[in-house]
């Protein structure tokens, strides 16, 4: 296997060029022009074989001729005989020592830092991509090599303009991590595409991981129903509530609590033309759950949203855009004065069918709540959440909570998290309430990300709130 020079050691590119450029001197046939693919049919077996190399050059001294080169592993005193006959046949001349260099720009990311990094090293060539940023996660005996490696990723990827490397663990209340530049602009402003929605933001203040895209799209495709009412509690800058008002035509409230997310998912909303279906809240997410409940049936909020509604083309245009359509599509809201329909039927999928309405009170189908780290201990909020409505909701219409944690219990993942969600909430989840513990991807050796889609339970849902006080009394005294 062909590598570039060794360059162990090596802390910055340099004169790259001359540093990895590699010369293989190579036994050729000039061939008439006319009498190349006689050759190419002819000789295959001893043809150069290099990936992204053609075997066929023009030849520099002649436009009627063509070099056909030989496989790098011949040399003048070991021409094959067949080789030799075929040029007698078509008089073809050999050309002894003919040059050809592989240069920098020939190979890839891997072959580079392989010449670089000490041999008992990995190459750290995988990166998470946001927009034109490259994050990598080097461990620390990576960490004198960080400058020179960022600067062969932006090298090797067009695309990228910018590589961080993360200087420490996530910031647990803000939801970010901490990075450093180690090649291309210092450029933080991300922008791209997920899931028909365009974002923008700040990825030094925010969180954003491009591996969760996946679980986005599992949970709205697969949970949201058209016109839900979703709440988003730990929202981010909105990958799970923007496609669901987009894509699925669900009304979204949502929250963050880091004040870089909320503005950056206020901005988000209005470049994608949502702000008739989502719309932001920047505060603690125990009173987000209760506060939005009670926003959710304001008729003003109501007014304020429906008056978003994105207008449609005149009658003069000539033709609907892509952006157009979408808009129109989205704008398929549930009109401000017409009561949510209450769920009671199970359907195929284990959720529940809409019915007709029998209250104006609106109430969210779903709750998200993605902060693997902590959102279990959000449950809480849920305690008494509908106290005293019960004959307005009743228990099989209760919203469905999907709740994102990370389990270490390997032997019992789900077992775990089912445990500690009844914990937090303060009783117990039946078998018959959960819908589903997913897994969600690996995140370090011995970690799994989770999340876990259950029914609120009657008994937590209709408690007395103040007996959820007096019990956090008594853990507290205990």
């Amino acid at each position: 296997m062909l590598n570039p020079p060794v360059n162990k050691g090596l802390l910055s590119l340099g004169d790259k060029q001359r540093l990895f450029t590699r010369t293989l001197s190579l036994v050729a046939l000039r061939v008439p022009a006319a009498l190349c693919n006689r050759a190419m049919q002819t000789l295959p077996p001893h043809l150069l074989d290099i990936p992204r190399i053609r075997s066929v050059v023009q030849d520099p001294l002649s436009l009627t001729s063509k070099l056909v080169l030989l496989n790098h592993a011949i040399s003048s005193d070991s021409v094959p005989q067949s080789v030799r006959d075929f040029a007698a046949e078509i008089n073809a001349d050999f050309i002894h020592d003919f040059p050809l260099n592989l240069e920098y720009d020939y190979w890839t990311a891997d072959q580079i830092l392989r010449s670089i990094l000490p041999d008992e090293l990995n190459v750290p060539s995988s990166f998470e991509l946001i927009g034109h940023i490259a994050h990598m996660n080097l461990r620390k005996e990576y960490l004198p090599f960080k400058n020179i490696v960022g600067e062969v990723i932006l090298d090797k990827n067009h695309y990228v303009r910018t590589v961080v490397n993360k200087t420490d663990s996530i910031d647990h209340t803000f939801r970010f991590f901490k990075m450093e530049v180690i090649a291309g602009e210092d450029d933080f402003l991300a922008e791209l595409k997920e899931s028909n929605c365009k974002f923008k933001f700040d990825f030094s203040k925010v969180y954003w991981n491009s591996c969760l895209q996946t679980e986005h799209d599992r949970l709205v495709s697969q949970f949201f129903a058209k016109k839900d009412f979703v709440c988003d509690v730990m929202a981010g800058v909105g990958p799970f509530a923007l496609p669901a008002a987009k894509n699925r035509g669900c009304t979204v409230f949502a929250n963050d609590l880091n004040p870089e997310s909320y503005k950056w998912l206020e901005s988000n909303v209005k470049d994608n033309k949502l702000g008739h279906l989502v719309r932001a809240y920047n505060m603690d997410g125990r009173d987000f759950v209760r506060q939005s409940l009670v926003d959710l049936n304001l008729p003003d909020i109501q007014a304020e949203m429906a008056a978003l509604v994105p207008s449609a083309p005149s009658r003069g245009s000539k033709k609907k855009t892509k952006n157009t359509k979408d808009a129109e599509q989205s704008a398929e809201a549930v009109p401000a004065e017409e009561p949510k329909a209450i769920a009671s039927e199970p359907s195929s999928n284990g959720l529940l069918e809409a019915t007709k309405p029998t209250s104006t009170f609106r109430f969210f189908q779903h709750y998200v709540m993605n902060l693997p780290a902590t959102a279990l201990e959000f449950l809480d909020a849920f305690y008494g959440l509908f106290h005293g409505r019960e004959s307005i909701v009743p228990a099989s219409s209760l919203p469905i909570i999907h709740c994102h944690c990370f389990s270490t219990v390997m032997e019992d993942l789900e077992g775990d998290v089912h445990k500690r969600a009844e914990k937090y909430l303060g009783c117990a989840i039946p078998a018959e309430n959960i819908i589903k513990i997913h897994r969600v991807r690996d995140v370090a050796p011995k970690k799994e990300m989770l999340c876990i889609s259950f029914r609120l339970p009657a008994e937590a849902a209709y408690a007395n709130p103040r007996s959820s006080e007096k019990r956090k009394h008594e853990d507290t005294a205990a």
